[in-house]
């Protein structure tokens, strides 16, 4: 889940999780009416304005339990309410009901604008004393005054007014923009013959018609293959134009009105743009140092960037001497030729090793191994029949239940993240998430079984995390902080003794130990060529956002980011930016991913002193990490697991060398 800001746009920026008083599973509320959902809305809204308004003009002296212990009551109740018809929105298969909870959200996203500019609940919040409260409490107290001041609760009535019909006008944009995604699912058809160098599992799943044409969706597990192994290469043209050009004509406008929005936004706040605005509550702060960190990276890959698209390009050149340059579309699958020929790895045989069924139950039983949890089908209820539900125990206690929502349908959300639906409150609730994903149903690329880790890895924080006194703790950190566990996570897939105990073919087979020791061989071949396709998008989201806006030509703009800072250049005819879901829940912050990373190598390094199973660093991970998050700064967290502060030369160094 991206956090929730007060300080501008709302719940927009939410991936992630009905009130109970109990440890038992939210209640089965998948399947509303659309008209249930809309009178729902307005009941659980008006609760939780009036639970605001009796916290306000309480008359009793102003103490933590009286004000912080009541908000986060009535913050999470109202939370979990919304962001399960968030979850609607992009999980159910009845159209209807997806607009109900569409609609439903967008109320929401206003009730929440309209808190940020609620000076009454501000001043009652800074009336409490925070001398002598525990250091989380204080930690509290000082991240929702925060929140408050960075979203303008100094300014005048009419100001604050204006900055909320602002956010109400960013949370519809974003919206729309979100939702033209997910309905964006583009497909064409094309003679089966093209299809040559697919896995047969492929063919099988994608059969021909009467006529021998095969229909090639937008969605990954039909994207992905025929970019690494198709040797047509018109083909592999054509399926990457066919993903780049999504949802071009409606999000387009929407884009641009929403950077024009969050312009006049960061105005309104007194700050040059937005990319200033949506720093604030970040661990960089401000946008140069953004800039700092990027120029780093961009420094330390510049010579193995060079060398390896020289090896691109000489591969090309084998299959046509005339060649003068590697495309993006040719990237993938000419990496995956030099893997073959110079570290003699087969990624198809590779993928043999991963079933999506037996994937799953590893990285369960990597989960139950390394935190000592006992993980269990449950009979929750689920919103569609291929949703699988799992309760998640520890010393036979239950802690909290997940979903894992994993293969592609229509009007399901497009990407893989986490998603809420229960916020965990010690002694009363227990956290409720679920995984919306896009895998095959059969065999998986190795790089999915990551992203399958990496996903899984918010869900632990989401549950661990959901273990506290304060419900909402999980999202009251840094908002560039919340990827780097997932991402220290994808270390072990490439880990033998995890892999051998579920990466299994067809006859029961283990993967041989010399295979996985290619894999890591051939591991960090591209890896510049990737971190410099992340700066580029990293690039896009920044500059987007860190100038004004107006009279941008998108087309004209996401040209000039490529042709500066993509390793292949723009592809004439893309419109990345109007699928590039991030530019409305990341905004500016796609930096994160790589500040993330950078995060995780620290992270990793104790856990390679002390092995990757090693049970108590393990724990201490959890207890001092997972389990703290929004009780204190990351860099405090981050601290406490490592015994020194974290730098980002060792992430630095490790592109630099290749690796």
């Amino acid at each position: 889940m991206k956090k929730h800001s007060l300080r501008g746009v709302a719940m927009a920026a939410i991936v992630a999780w009905m009130p109970l008083t109990s440890t038992t599973h939210a209640a089965n509320s998948f399947d509303r009416e659309p008209t249930e959902i809309s009178r729902h809305c307005e009941q659980y809204m008006a609760e939780f304005n009036g639970q605001i308004d009796a916290l306000v003009n309480d008359k009793a002296k102003a103490s933590y339990d009286s004000v912080f212990v009541a908000f986060d009551n009535h913050m999470t109740q109202f939370v979990d309410q919304l962001l399960h018809d968030y979850l609607m929105q992009n999980a159910h298969t009845d159209a209807a009901i997806r607009d109900a909870s569409t609609a439903c959200a967008l109320k929401g996203f206003s009730v929440l604008n309209a808190l940020s500019a609620n000076r009454a609940l501000y001043e009652r919040m800074s009336a409490v004393p925070t001398e002598g409260l525990a250091a989380d409490k204080t930690y509290t107290v000082n991240y929702w005054k925060s929140e408050f001041e960075s979203s303008g609760i100094g300014k005048d009535e009419k100001t604050r007014a204006a900055i909320k019909a602002k956010n109400d006008e960013i949370s519809a944009l974003g919206n729309t923009f979100g939702q033209n995604i997910n309905n964006a699912v583009n497909k064409i058809q094309v003679k089966a013959e093209r299809l040559a160098g697919l896995p047969q599992d492929y063919f099988d799943s994608h059969p021909a018609d009467d006529k021998g044409m095969v229909t090639i969706s937008t969605a990954y597990s039909d994207t992905r293959p025929i970019s690494k192994y198709a040797h047509d290469r018109s083909l592999r043209k054509e399926v990457a134009m066919m993903s780049r050009n999504r949802a071009v004509q409606e999000n387009t406008p929407v884009l641009t009105e929403l950077l024009e929005r969050r312009y006049e936004l960061a105005q309104l706040l007194g700050h040059q743009n937005y990319a200033e605005t949506n720093m604030l509550g970040t661990m960089v702060a401000k946008p140069t140092k953004v800039a700092e960190f990027t120029a780093k990276l961009s420094a330390a890959i510049a010579e193995p960037v060079v060398k390896e698209k020289a090896q691109l390009l000489a591969q090309m050149q084998k299959l046509d001497p005339a060649a003068k340059e590697v495309r993006s579309w040719d990237a993938s699958y000419l990496s995956n030729i030099i893997r073959e020929q110079d570290y003699k790895l087969d990624a198809k045989e590779v993928r043999q090793y991963f079933d999506y069924d037996k994937v799953r139950d590893g990285i369960i039983a990597l989960s139950e191994d390394l935190f000592t949890l006992k993980i269990e089908p449950s009979d929750a209820a689920t919103w569609h029949e291929s949703v699988e539900a799992y309760d998640v125990f520890e010393s036979d206690k239950l802690i909290g239940t997940f979903f894992l929502d994993s293969h592609p349908r229509d009007g399901k959300f497009t990407h893989a993240a986490q998603f809420g639906i229960q916020l965990g409150k010690k002694g009363e609730t227990l956290p409720e998430a679920a995984l919306l994903m896009n895998f095959p149903k059969g065999l998986m690329e190795h790089g999915q079984v990551e992203t399958f880790l990496h996903e899984y890895g918010h869900l632990l924080h989401f549950i661990f995390a959901g273990q506290n006194d304060i419900g909402y703790s999980r999202f009251q950190s840094e908002s560039d902080f919340g990827e780097a566990p997932s991402m220290m996570l994808e270390e072990w897939v490439w880990d033998y003794d995890t892999l051998k105990r579920f990466a299994t073919n067809e006859e029961g087979e283990v993967i041989p130990k010399a295979l996985v020791e290619k894999m890591n061989q051939a591991r960090y071949f591209g890896q510049a060529l990737g971190v410099a396709t992340q700066l580029t998008y990293t690039a896009l989201s920044f500059d987007l956002y860190n100038r004004n806006p107006e009279g941008i030509d998108l087309v004209a703009f996401e040209k000039d980011i490529f042709e500066r800072y993509s390793p292949y250049g723009y592809d004439d005819g893309t419109h990345m930016f109007a699928a590039f879901g991030h530019l409305n829940g990341y905004g500016a912050k796609y930096y994160t991913y790589q500040w993330s990373s950078s995060i995780a190598e620290e992270l990793l390094s104790r856990f390679k002193e002390e092995g990757l199973r090693d049970p108590k660093t393990a724990q201490d991970y959890r207890n001092l990490v997972l389990a703290k998050t929004g009780t204190k700064s990351a860099a405090e967290l981050v601290r406490d697991f490592l015994g020194r502060d974290f730098s980002v030369e060792a992430y630095a160094k490790k592109l630099s060398q290749g690796g």
